[in-house]
């Protein structure tokens, strides 16, 4: 009995879950989302050194809520404008300047049998932001010292509320246009972006509705309640690291066993 009851309410919990209020004209869609934005932010550690006893960062893993519709909503916007995805925007603030980190994109809709569509709203997602040394290849991230000098530790993170002025999801032929940077196609365990040799700055999370096939948003892009901001790392140089150099590649090799140092 107690169990019937816990799954009636999980079940009337989830049908009563609030929905984006969307309001149709005649040739655009306005779309007030329900609460989405920044919701986690976790360092990433990486252990390295000869003994692997030594503990630096990886990165951090920022990970989002997103924006939920009724299931007639968003078949319209597929019948009517071609959205199949969202396209996900990172955004850095550094100490001079925006810098776009990257783009990937999430799907709202799964081919199904006999061209039949199922929607696949995903609540949540994350995605991680690694220094260049374990973002630019596995081969260089497993490596016992990392590349390029990488001793850096991240001390301090945080997620400072923050609200955007628009937050309106416009979705009309007017905001239709082409991404002409690579978009990543979202990874439930991989999608990493690379941060550079610093990670130091505010990260601020776009939001749009996309077109997968033809590379266009269909939307403006809108930004996400809160901001993750990286506050403080600092160098913790690896003992025995110093004169480690990178072994060339060879295939089939062990490269655990072809490290070379110069005396």
């Amino acid at each position: 009995m107690k169990k019937l009851i816990w799954i009636l309410v999980l079940t009337l919990t989830y049908s009563c879950q609030k929905k984006s209020e969307v309001t149709y004209t005649k040739q655009r869609v306005v779309i007030k989302p329900t609460w989405s934005g920044v919701d986690n932010l976790k360092i990433i550690k990486w252990r390295v050194g000869l003994m692997r006893n030594l503990v630096i960062s990886r990165g951090v893993q920022i990970t989002i809520r997103l924006p939920q519709l009724e299931k007639k909503d968003l078949k319209y916007l597929v019948d009517k404008f071609g959205v199949d995805s969202w396209i996900i925007k990172v955004k850095r603030k550094g100490m001079m300047r925006y810098e776009t980190m990257g783009y990937f994109y999430i799907p709202l809709i799964l081919p199904g049998q006999r061209n039949a569509m199922r929607i696949n709203q995903m609540k949540a997602g994350s995605f991680k932001v690694y220094y260049a040394s374990s973002a630019v290849s596995e081969r260089l991230s497993n490596l016992p010292c990392p590349a390029f000098k990488h001793d850096l530790k991240i001390e301090k993170v945080e997620i400072q509320d923050s609200k955007p002025l628009i937050n309106h999801i416009i979705v009309s032929p007017a905001e239709e246009s082409r991404i002409l940077s690579r978009v990543e196609e979202f990874s439930y365990s991989n999608t990493v972006l690379n941060g550079g040799k610093e990670l130091r700055g505010d990260y601020f999370i776009e939001i749009a509705f996309y077109n997968k096939g033809r590379k266009n948003k269909l939307s403006n892009f809108v930004e996400l309640n809160g901001t993750a901001r990286v506050l403080r790392e600092r160098s913790n140089p690896i003992a025995g690291c110093e004169s480690f150099r990178i072994p060339p590649f060879k295939e089939g090799e062990d490269l655990r066993q072809k490290f070379k140092w110069n005396k």
